[in-house]
């Protein structure tokens, strides 16, 4: 064969290997300015940070090259050998002000509880406000019904014996049925169930065929180097159409090291307009939709034998 003839087949290759390339780039991260962790209380840190990201585009499955999106990460990591987290549901019709309040803010004003920190935290049904899935924590069982949380990517976040885990509904309801009695739910220091599952492992655990819309996001997860629980929300002051992330893409966020909140379990929490954080001794009380009813939220509160 001639010189000449090898010239299409090594064009050809040249073709194939740049469109490989175009579409091998991966999810990409940088915080605009380095995350600086601030302390709200002894063994609870917050930070507040933008981050520049490279989008997922779906239609062709690539990543962008450039960073072209950014969002706002809210974020808390807490030492549960000093803390613990504590759900609080309003137990009645909480008044709100959406021009000068945010609904978060009067869950937790009205309750009186010690809170240091807070955020969203389950799904729920609207208006009545029920709980959809687990919700326990070592003094209350806030929802027991396991299969009323019906997405087939839901999973659950917890704490048994001290020690994190991520696990599936369906185990679930094979160990205990659609309902969990409340001798073993009291075994739990602490679940929530909610979808889908973001990390396992390290392991991002979500596909591109998860809900494409980029919206406000709320996780629990830990920490892949302090094992701490990390809170972390993005845009939580509000949503426009610049904002936010896909499912897909906030699971490589809460993955990645260079991303700044890097975990090694992660549960995506109820997020969009719910999307919530507060710290009351800093008077920060952020709300996507500033009075979206929420079914419950997760707290940070003191341990008492501290």
């Amino acid at each position: 064969m001639s010189d000449t003839n090898l010239l299409p087949m090594n064009y050809l290759k040249f073709v194939f290997l740049f469109m490989f390339s175009l579409n091998s780039w991966g999810f990409d991260c940088a915080p605009v300015t380095a995350p600086i962790w601030n302390t709200a209380s002894d063994g609870v840190q917050w930070t507040k940070f933008d981050l520049a990201f490279t989008p997922y585009n779906k239609s062709d499955r690539v990543w962008q090259s450039s960073m072209s999106r950014s969002v706002t990460v809210r974020a808390l990591k807490i030492d549960l050998s000093k803390n613990k987290l504590r759900f609080l549901s309003p137990e009645h019709h909480v008044s709100c002000n959406p021009a000068s309040e945010r609904y978060i803010a009067n869950i937790i004003n009205e309750s009186k509880a010690p809170v240091i920190a807070a955020i969203n935290a389950n799904f729920f049904t609207m208006p009545a406000g029920k709980i959809l899935g687990l919700a326990i924590d070592d003094q209350t069982i806030w929802s027991d019904e396991i299969a009323s949380q019906t997405i087939s990517s839901s999973g659950v976040f917890g704490i048994l014996n001290s020690e994190y885990f991520l696990e599936t509904k369906d185990k679930f309801l094979e160990q205990y049925g659609p309902v969990i009695s409340g001798d073993e739910a009291r075994k739990y220091e602490f679940a929530v169930q909610a979808y889908p599952r973001l990390v396992n492992n390290q392991i991002i655990t979500v596909t591109d065929s998860v809900l494409n819309s980029r919206r406000a996001r709320t996780s629990i997860g830990v920490d892949a180097k302090s094992n701490e629980v990390l809170l972390v929300t993005i845009d939580a002051r509000g949503e426009d159409k610049k904002s936010g992330m896909t499912l897909y893409e906030y699971a490589h966020f809460v993955e990645s090291e260079k991303c700044g909140v890097s975990q090694k379990l992660a549960l995506n929490l109820d997020g969009g307009g719910s999307t919530a954080f507060a710290i009351p001794s800093q008077n920060i009380f952020e709300q996507a939709d500033r009075c979206r009813k929420l079914g419950n939220i997760i707290t940070v509160q003191k341990q008492k034998n501290i």
